[in-house]
């Protein structure tokens, strides 16, 4: 991705715009890139606000949110994109993603990054990736928006009006910021069909466990909800950053009326200034009610020979296939605990230096699906899980993130999720089934976590 030196933009002037802007087209013209990407800094904004007053003074719907612990990256609307399917779909969403990036010319501070999402299963459920038309990070209390257009199409006339639109939805939020709207308070209903066939599914696994087919089946079970009007998508993730800090909180959809989103407490690899990150996720209890009651739950998890088997499973298979990968990996002694608004885990995060570039995708391609999200051996595991699931997974426990021009990036694991539909809300959650399971412990799982969005539906 050839970068321009950086210019300081006259946007209180079209004219001066338009000269400063043309000097960049043509630099990029010359270079035979494809695209064009500016950079702005920003005063201090709310990128989820900024997003979607984006979403509605333009008219798109496609867009992307994550965001956790200070950084929030936001994007929509598509200047390249693509859909893809297959046991390949990885490996080309790598290639288009490299193709893409490799022919954008960046007028610094332009940070251009492609989007991704995808299924669980390679046959079915979204798998794809664009580069979107607006894009906002906020790193701490710095902020930047980068523009992006087809070279073709890009035109300073076409620029300044993308910059017009900017400035409108920022005029917008900060004269009439949407509210928050209070959660819906949904009572979870009684789920006696689901409760039936996951407790029959748990019992064949824990048999296919003793015969020694299997050493960890996840079990996910599927939750519909409806209400008269439609669900306030925005409203939900909202009430899901204010509940769920600790959490990744993000956003991806493509049509107005469906949305995934979350708050997934598993990030899967992040790749930054030459190290990988990973995270083993398994292992739970609920938070308790009372100090003394948490802190009993807390010893409870930390000392129970199921749960820490259960973990161990996760921390090996991420570092063999790193090790695999060429990549030596980190890894605390003793996990930790992760404590979540209404159930907590047990967490190792787990590094590796990069010894050789290696692009993300190749990564994501070789982790998922992980144990923590299917179970081990992960063949087998996938065999029995679209025998014993009786409905599609979709974007539920699978990557999502993004990826830069160096081939580095973030993706995480769409768990604690929600797929919304106008007035419906499909809801997933899944338990880890080890030796020494009990059945209906895991059905109590599988409550806490579907509670986690069914405390911020709006």
């Amino acid at each position: 991705m050839p970068v321009s030196l950086p210019l300081t933009f006259d946007l209180s002037s079209e004219s001066e715009f338009y000269t400063q802007v043309s000097a960049g087209i043509q630099a990029a013209q010359q270079a035979n890139c494809q695209f064009l990407s500016l950079g702005i800094s920003l005063p201090t904004v709310d990128p989820l606000m900024l997003l979607a007053g984006l979403m509605q003074v333009s008219g798109e719907s496609e867009h992307f949110y994550l965001e956790q612990a200070g950084e929030i990256v936001a994007a929509c609307g598509a200047v390249a994109t693509s859909s893809v399917q297959g046991h390949q779909r990885f490996v080309e969403l790598q290639r288009f993603s490299e193709q893409t990036l490799s022919r954008v010319w960046a007028i610094a501070p332009a940070e251009p990054r492609l989007f991704c999402q995808f299924s669980f299963w390679d046959h079915s459920g979204a798998n794809r990736g664009f580069l979107p038309r607006w894009q906002v990070i906020q790193r701490l209390d710095h902020v930047w928006l980068t523009l992006s257009c087809a070279l073709q199409t890009s035109t300073p006339h076409r620029l300044w009006q993308d910059w017009q639109l900017v400035q409108r939805a920022l005029a917008h939020i900060l004269a009439d910021p949407p509210p928050c709207p209070p959660p819906l308070a949904i009572a979870l209903p009684p789920l006696p069909e689901q409760y039936g066939r996951f407790i029959t599914s748990v019992k064949r696994a824990l048999k296919l466990l003793e015969e020694g087919n299997l050493e960890k089946l996840v079990l996910a079970a599927a939750l519909t909800l409806e209400q008269p009007q439609e669900f306030n998508w925005l409203g939900t993730l909202q009430n899901l950053r204010q509940q769920y800090a600790n959490c990744y909180i993000f956003s991806v959809g493509q049509e107005r009326q469906q949305v995934f989103l979350g708050a997934s407490p598993e990030r899967l690899v992040k790749m930054a200034d030459g190290v990988l990150c990973t995270d083993a996720l398994a292992g739970s209890r609920p938070r308790g009610q009372t100090q003394q009651e948490d802190q009993s739950l807390r010893n409870g998890l930390y000392r129970s020979p199921k749960e820490r088997y259960e973990h161990q499973i996760i921390v090996e298979f991420l570092c063999q296939t790193l090790q695999q990968l060429g990549m030596t990996c980190e890894v605390p002694t003793q996990p930790r605990i992760l404590e979540l608004s209404h159930i907590q885990h047990l967490q190792t995060l787990i590094q590796a230096p990069l010894p050789q570039p290696i692009h993300i995708l190749q990564v994501v391609a070789a982790l998922h699906p992980t144990p923590a999200v299917a179970g081990y051996p992960a063949s087998r595991a996938q065999d029995w899980l679209q025998q014993l699931e009786p409905f599609d997974r979709n974007g539920y426990a699978a990557p999502l993130g993004w990826v830069t021009p160096t081939g580095e990036g973030e993706f995480i694991v769409g768990i604690r999720s929600a797929q919304l539909q106008g007035n419906h809300a499909h809801l997933f959650a899944g338990a880890g089934i080890v030796k020494g399971s009990h059945p209906e412990r895991e059905w109590q799982e599988i409550l806490w976590k579907f509670q986690t969005m069914i405390s911020a539906l709006a």
